[in-house]
């Protein structure tokens, strides 16, 4: 790879991953003499194809195509430079819970539909017969869509609905509509909405629940669906540094990050004193890159000193004020909402439940008298927890580490890392 392409390159990733979310990401696959293969894994995979290739071509980093392989359900992009392709995949989003913006839709809105509509989970023969009842009865006028666009949106989901992972979403959705109708059982539920992007009238807009069940005296419950395997733990948040630090207030503390971590960088090889004042900046990060080229092993030493002393401060900044961290594990992590509550439901192929973790969470933030996070037992270089106690005890695991690519990864990343609450557990 020349230098010149290897700017362009970087300057085409960089591009690509602005603003991106958390769990958007792209990664070196394989990398050979002639072929280097980039994994891209997305929410969205056909507008994340159209926006790399988009970069890709703006840069004019080479001639740009498509090709099917067996590698992937879609065309992959292939762009040819000089003696080199540098072919991109794309996958859905890595972890039981994550997935397309398809696949959740159709866990979240086709229980709302059946449910209003009279569809019996008992009375559906198959996947295939769901689905088809669905498209039967599916209208923009039904009450589960709260305005005309989310309405647009579902029947073009339902309609789509067979081009992502069909058959698992779709029995979720079944096993969702058998929990709605167990709890209308024991609490008459009057109406059940789709939070695709309006909430319900009186509902906060940031509030996290994919559908919302209304009871017979009008109060809502909010549900988070989250789908994975039976023994499997799905991330629960995922946020960045620089907002923890946000809900603090402490805004010039994050910022007096850079003082701490600084020292890694000036030892960087063409980086001085005075490139201090590029902190956060495309410009610096392609220094710490180029270094990354020329020496891997001392990179990731240096990055690792600093995800060090980042995992450091946010256990300090937690530890710092008991009040406002049990006011963020209720806001942030576990996600209540005053007025609409909220639940976690768990989706597999064999059933819907409760995620009695979540549950857990909420009873022991509730009478909680001790919260600590501290460094975990054993090596882990990313991990960290947060202990709750009331007599009981609870571990709740968290991870901080980088989540972009090129210029923008490790170092390039400066302070503002990423953070995930994974799981919480009880402690005997």
């Amino acid at each position: 790879m020349s230098a010149n392409d290897l700017l362009k390159l970087n300057a085409a990733l960089n591009e690509f991953q602005a603003n991106k979310e958390v769990d958007d990401m792209i990664m070196v696959k394989s990398a050979g003499p002639k072929i280097v293969t980039y994994e891209v894994r997305s929410t969205d995979r056909e507008t994340t194809r159209n926006d790399v290739e988009k970069a890709l071509k703006k840069h004019r980093l080479g001639t740009v195509s498509r090709q099917l392989m067996n590698v992937s359900s879609m065309e992959v992009t292939n762009c040819k430079a000089g003696g080199m392709i540098y072919r991109f995949v794309y996958k859905p989003t890595k972890g039981g819970m994550s997935q397309t913006t398809l696949n959740a839709s159709i866990t979240e809105l086709f229980p709302c539909i059946a449910f209003e509509t009279g569809i019996k989970s008992g009375q559906i023969k198959n996947v295939k017969d769901f689905y088809n009842k669905i498209i039967e009865n599916n209208s923009k006028d039904l009450n589960c869509y709260l305005n005309a666009k989310d309405a647009k949106a579902g029947k073009e989901f339902i309609d789509k609905a067979e081009t992502g992972k069909f058959q698992e979403k779709v029995q979720n959705a079944i096993n969702i509509l058998k929990w709605i109708e167990g709890v209308n059982k024991l609490h008459p539920v009057e109406k059940v909405f789709w939070g695709y992007r309006a909430k319900p009238q009186g509902v906060m807009s940031n509030h996290p629940g994919d559908i919302f069940l209304q009871f017979k005296n009008k109060k809502y419950l909010g549900v988070s669906l989250k789908a994975g395997g039976e023994k499997t733990d799905e991330p629960k948040l995922n946020t960045y540094v620089k907002p923890i630090y946000d809900f603090y207030g402490r805004g010039n503390e994050y910022e007096k990050l850079k003082d701490k971590l600084w020292p890694q960088y000036s030892v960087i090889p063409g980086i001085t004193d005075a490139d201090k004042r590029l902190w956060g900046t495309q410009t610096l990060a392609k220094k710490t890159f180029e270094f990354e080229q020329t020496d891997e092993k001392t990179y990731n030493e240096l990055y690792d000193k600093n995800l060090a002393i980042i995992k450091d401060e946010l256990i300090k900044l937690l530890n710092s004020d008991f009040k406002k961290t049990k006011e963020w594990l209720l806001e942030k992590v576990a996600q209540q909402q005053q007025d609409v509550p909220l639940v976690v439901v768990k989706a597999t192929d064999k059933q819907a439940r409760r995620d009695k973790s979540s549950d857990m969470l909420v009873e022991a933030l509730a009478s909680v008298k001790k919260i600590q996070a501290m460094p975990p037992k054993g090596s882990s270089k990313q991990g960290w927890n947060i202990m709750l106690s009331d007599g009981s005890k609870l571990k709740m695991d968290f991870t901080t580490r980088t989540n972009k690519v090129g210029a923008m990864h490790k170092m390039g990343q400066f302070s503002n890392l990423a953070v995930k609450f994974n799981k919480v557990s009880s402690i005997k």
